[in-house]
């Protein structure tokens, strides 16, 4: 089997890559570990999507449906600082837009059905370490030739592990919930972020639901040990409805993940090109880390097409070079960002608590540093 790139992990960015890749007469392969069903309709999980994100797939043909967000506010719960992120700051109708996560995923499988081999992996990788054509060994024993390697496939990459490049790890001994919520008041299409003693809470509106809305809650370990999940939410859900002075109800199950972030020195190895969570994760708190991956696949399916619309050779190395220096500086520069938020309000210090007030303060009465926040985090500044 004969293929120009082969595509490990049929998520969304993998099929992502594999529609645009198509639309430009760039064949793929897409091999997905899972079988060939879909997710069930709705569900819990959202993803929130930035201008770029949510146009790069209007221009593949997926339109899902979302909730649009149009101010999001940003709050510290032990005390008075405040910033209101406005999409009026950058001129723009909306901020960000919030998709259910299995909606996305099906209208993405389905559009690259065709191309993609279910419940199969990579299993091995020869001469990937040149510019000649690469061969692809799967699992059941099927054996791919091709020029590029593209890992899609998630932090425990089969891809990055065949790789073998070195990076950082790191835990941030938190524990994530999220779950569903209706919400009596009429939120207007903002989002709102508090950070407290009680953990980071995000709250976001739900496509199609003008009174549900999705809470992604980051809590220290150690604020929940030997404590019951369920409990937890229902003892200190309250909290933040005084913060936010709105009116909350629990309507789904809680899921939880332990949190953490990783960042590979390098994102390619000859023919072996790292995408998205396969190359770099990050805190959740800013909703970014599918907005990165979307950027990761912008900038690839850029290079790769342009190469080949001039003749040139899909798997140069400078190509495949350019999109790692395109990409790693941004997301180094999103992750220590998401880090020193992570840190900076994770610190109870009386001198600390006052410091963040007055910093949220000060920078919400700058609607040029505010401007320039929004525009990097909404992906207008392509490098």
């Amino acid at each position: 089997m004969d293929t120009p790139i082969t595509i490990s992990g049929g998520g969304i960015i993998g099929n992502y890559i594999s529609l645009r890749l198509k639309k430009n007469n760039i064949n793929s392969i897409i091999v997905e570990k899972s079988e060939d069903s879909e997710l069930p309709p709705g569900g819990i999980r959202t993803l929130t999507l930035n201008q770029q994100s949510l146009s790069m797939l209007q221009n593949v043909g997926i339109d899902p449906e979302t909730a649009l967000i149009s101010k999001i506010i940003v709050s510290d719960g032990e005390g008075t600082g405040r910033i209101q992120f406005s999409a009026e700051d950058i001129e723009e109708k909306n901020l960000s837009y919030v998709v259910m996560f299995n909606d996305l995923a099906n209208m993405l499988m389905k559009a690259q059905k065709e191309n993609t081999i279910f419940s199969n992996e990579v299993q091995s990788i020869q001469n990937f370490d040149n510019e000649i054509d690469s061969e692809v060994i799967l699992k059941d024993g099927i054996s791919i030739r091709t020029k590029i390697i593209a890992g899609c496939d998630g932090r425990n990459s089969n891809v990055a592990k065949i790789a073998a490049l070195p990076g950082s790890f790191n835990e941030y001994k938190q524990t994530a919930l999220t779950f569903v919520v209706s919400v009596k008041e009429n939120t207007n299409e903002n989002a709102y972020q508090v950070f407290s003693e009680k953990g980071i809470f995000a709250l976001m509106p739900m496509p199609n639901n003008n009174n549900k809305h999705t809470v992604v809650w980051s809590i220290n370990d150690s604020e929940i040990k030997d404590t019951d999940i369920n409990d937890y939410v229902n003892n200190y859900l309250s909290y933040f409805e005084s913060k936010l002075n709105l009116n909350m109800s629990v309507e789904s199950k809680i899921l939880n993940f332990k949190l953490s972030n990783h960042h590979l020195d390098k994102y390619i190895n000859g023919s072996l090109v790292l995408i998205g969570d396969a190359a770099h994760s990050i805190h959740p708190l800013a909703g970014q880390g599918i907005n990165l991956g979307f950027a990761d696949a912008d900038i690839f399916c850029e290079e790769v097409i342009n190469a080949y619309n001039k003749g040139f050779s899909i798997n140069e190395k400078a190509l495949l070079k350019r999109y790692e220096i395109r990409r790693k500086g941004m997301n180094l520069v999103m992750l220590k960002s998401m880090d020193f938020f992570v840190n900076f309000f994770n610190n109870e210090n009386l001198y600390l608590r006052i410091l963040r007030n007055w910093g949220l303060t000060t920078f919400n009465k700058s609607r040029f540093i505010k401007a320039f926040f929004i525009k990097h985090a909404s992906g207008l500044n392509k490098i």
